[in-house]
C-alpha cells in the first residue's frame, strides 16, 4: 500500500494534491441464510449460532424507532490504552481530544458525513500514520486539509517550544498551563483555515439550532424582567451574544470572503463564546442548563429546550480547534508533532443482508430472540415486515469498525506489525451496533479498543465487518440479544436527549484567551447589545442572520 507522505516540521513541504493511498473495498453476501431459523429445542446456545446478527439490529432498529436505548453517551477514558504515543496514561488520556478533534474538523459536507481516525507510531523511524475512514469516498481535499493543519500544528509547537523559559520536566504529570498570548496570528490562520473547510456543516448546525437559543433567551429575558443576569444566567447570556456576532460574520462569508480583520472577530468571539459556554456546561455538575430550561418551559405542553445540546452543537468546531491548540502546547505530545507523518485513507466495505421475507418469518425471527411463542409477536412481526419491504440491502459496514478490522489485516507492508492505539477518534458518537460490536471484539482477548461513546440509537441498514466469524458473531448475537430482551421489560420508545457529536473532552492543560483579550471582547459586545437598544430581543433581530429559524 502507498501512502502519502509530508514531511516533518522541519520541512514544511506543500501537501500533495493527489490522493495515492488506497485499500481494497469489498462488498460480500452475508454468509447466513436468507431467513431466520427458530432453534428453540436446540437452546439458548443453538438459538445463539442460528440467529443472524444483523437481523438483530434491523430488529433493535424497528424496537427503537423513535428514541434511544438509555446506553451510557460518553464513557470514561479506558484505564488500559495501549500503543499510544507514550506509555503513560495521562497522555495517552491527552490523546483522545486530538484523534476526536481530528475526525470533527474533517467533516465538510452539511449532511451524513462521518469521519473516524486511527493512530499508528513508529518512534524507531520517527514515522506516526493516520488511518481515514468515512461513509463515503475519502476526498483528496480532505487528505490534503488534514495535512495543512498538521504542517500548522507542528509550526505552534515549535512556537510554543520556543517560549518556554525552563527546561520542562518530563516527570510532570500535568502540561505547563497555556500562554494565551503566543502565536496568535498562527492560531488565527488555522482557526480561519479549518473553519472555511467545515462551512458547510456549521451553517446547517446555525440554521438548525440558532433562532430556538435566541428565543430561549428572549423568553429569560421577560422571565427576568426588571433584574439583571447573575452568574450562571450572565455567563449564558455572554455565550451566545458573542457566539451571534461571530455567526453572523460567518454567514457573511458564506455570500462574501472575509476580510483578515474580520476573521480575527469571528476568532476572538468564537473563543469568548468557548469560555463562556464551558461554564454554563459545567453548572451544577452539568445539571445547570437542564434546570434552567426545566424553569422555563414550566408546566407547559411539550418538553423543554435543549439547551445544552443548543450550546454543544454551535461551539463545537472552535471548542475541537482549541483541543488542537492544547496538542500543540502540550510538551508530552511534541516529539510526535515532530514525526513524519502518513495518511492512510480507507475505502469503504459493505455486505448484501436479506431480510425475512414474510410475516411468518419475522415472527419466527421473535419466537427465536424471545426464547418462546407470544400473542404480541404476531403483531409486531407484521409491522416488521412492512418496515422492511425492501428486503435485500447493501448494508454499509460503519466506519469505527471498518477501522478495527482494517488494522486487524495484514497489508504486506512495514505497519502490519505496528500496533494502533486503541482509541479510534470519531466526528460523531457510535451507534449502539457499532458500540456492541466493538465491546464484542473487545471480549475475544486480543487486541482492544474504543471510541468516546455512543449516541444510543440503532440504524439500519447496518453490516458487520466480514471479519465477524465464530466467537466474535456469537459475542455479538448474544448482546444484542440481552438489550433486546431489556427492552421488552420496559416501556419501549426512550426520548432522545444530548448531542450525537463527539464532543471535545477536556483534558491536561485547556487552551483560552487571556484576560485583556476576554475583556475588550466583552466590551465589544456589550456595545452591540446597547447599539440595539439594549435589550436582547432587540440584539437579535439586528444581528441573527434572515435565513436562521
Amino acid at each position: 500500500m502507498y501512502c502519502t507522505r509530508v514531511q516533518g516540521a522541519s520541512s514544511l513541504l506543500p501537501a500533495p494534491t493527489t490522493l495515492q493511498s488506497i485499500a481494497i473495498t469489498i462488498t460480500s453476501p452475508s454468509n447466513r441464510p436468507p431467513h431466520p431459523v427458530c432453534p428453540l429445542a436446540g437452546g439458548f446456545g443453538a438459538m445463539v449460532n442460528e440467529l443472524d446478527p444483523h437481523y438483530l439490529v434491523a430488529l433493535m432498529n424497528y424496537e427503537f424507532r423513535s428514541g434511544q436505548d438509555g446506553s451510557a453517551r460518553c464513557l470514561d477514558p479506558p484505564s488500559h490504552l495501549t500503543s499510544g504515543i507514550v506509555d503513560h496514561h495521562g497522555t495517552n488520556v491527552c490523546t483522545l481530544p486530538i484523534l476526536d478533534a481530528l475526525a470533527h474538523i474533517s467533516v465538510s459536507q452539511p449532511n451524513s458525513q462521518v469521519v473516524a481516525i486511527a493512530l499508528q507510531l513508529k518512534p524507531s523511524t520517527k514515522e506516526i500514520r493516520l488511518m481515514i475512514m468515512e461513509n463515503q469516498d475519502v476526498a483528496d481535499s480532505l487528505v490534503n486539509h488534514l495535512y495543512n493543519i498538521w504542517r500548522k500544528l507542528q509550526a505552534l509547537s515549535d512556537e510554543y517550544a520556543g517560549q518556554r523559559k525552563a527546561e520542562w520536566d518530563k516527570d510532570q504529570m500535568l502540561s505547563p498551563v497555556i500562554p494565551p498570548d503566543v502565536a496568535e496570528p498562527l492560531k488565527i490562520e488555522i482557526f480561519r483555515e479549518v473553519y472555511k473547510f467545515s462551512l458547510k456543516k456549521q451553517l446547517k448546525r446555525m440554521k438548525k439550532w440558532l433562532r430556538a437559543l435566541c428565543d430561549f433567551m428572549e423568553e429569560l429575558e421577560k422571565r427576568r424582567v426588571g433584574i439583571a443576569l447573575e452568574g450562571f444566567e450572565r455567563n449564558l447570556s455572554k455565550a451566545v451574544v458573542t457566539l451571534v456576532l461571530a455567526l453572523k460574520l460567518v454567514f457573511k462569508h458564506s455570500e462574501n470572503q472575509l476580510t483578515d480583520d474580520e476573521w480575527e472577530q469571528v476568532y476572538w468571539y468564537s473563543l469568548k463564546a468557548n469560555m463562556e459556554a464551558k461554564l454554563v456546561l459545567a453548572d451544577r455538575h452539568e445539571l445547570g442548563c437542564d434546570v434552567l430550561a426545566q424553569e422555563l418551559n414550566g408546566d407547559g405542553d411539550g418538553d423543554p429546550f435543549q439547551l445544552r445540546r443548543a450550546l454543544e452543537k454551535l461551539i463545537s468546531l472552535p471548542c475541537h480547534i482549541e483541543s488542537l491548540f492544547g496538542s500543540a502546547h502540550s510538551p508530552h505530545l511534541r516529539f510526535a508533532l515532530q514525526y513524519h507523518m502518513t495518511i492512510c485513507a480507507v475505502l469503504g466495505q459493505a455486505q448484501i443482508v436479506i431480510l425475512p421475507t414474510s410475516q411468518e418469518q419475522w415472527k419466527s425471527l421473535l419466537e427465536a430472540a424471545y426464547g418462546q411463542p407470544g400473542q404480541w409477536q404476531k403483531k409486531d412481526a407484521l409491522k416488521l415486515f412492512q418496515k422492511f419491504r425492501s428486503r435485500e440491502r447493501k448494508c454499509p459496514v460503519h466506519c469505527e469498525c471498518r477501522l478495527i478490522q482494517y488494522l486487524q489485516t495484514k497489508h504486506c507492508d512495514s505497519w502490519d506489525n505496528v500496533p494502533a492505539f486503541s482509541y479510534i477518534g470519531v466526528s460523531k458518537l457510535s451507534c449502539s451496533a457499532c458500540r456492541v460490536w466493538i465491546e464484542a471484539f473487545n471480549m475475544l482477548g486480543g487486541p482492544k479498543f474504543y471510541t468516546r461513546g455512543s449516541h444510543g440509537k440503532w440504524y439500519w441498514p447496518w453490516a458487520m465487518p466480514t471479519m465477524g466469524v465464530g466467537s466474535l458473531r456469537e459475542n455479538m448475537v448474544g448482546m444484542v440479544l440481552d438489550e433486546y430482551l431489556m427492552q421488552l421489560e420496559k416501556k419501549r420508545g426512550i426520548k432522545r436527549a444530548g448531542s450525537d457529536s463527539s464532543g471535545a473532552i477536556p483534558s491536561g492543560a485547556e487552551h483560552t484567551i487571556s484576560y485583556a483579550n476576554s475583556q475588550s471582547t466583552e466590551v465589544m459586545a456589550d456595545a452591540a447589545v446597547q447599539e440595539s437598544g439594549g435589550a436582547l430581543s432587540g440584539f437579535f433581530s439586528d444581528n441573527v442572520p434572515r435565513f436562521v429559524g
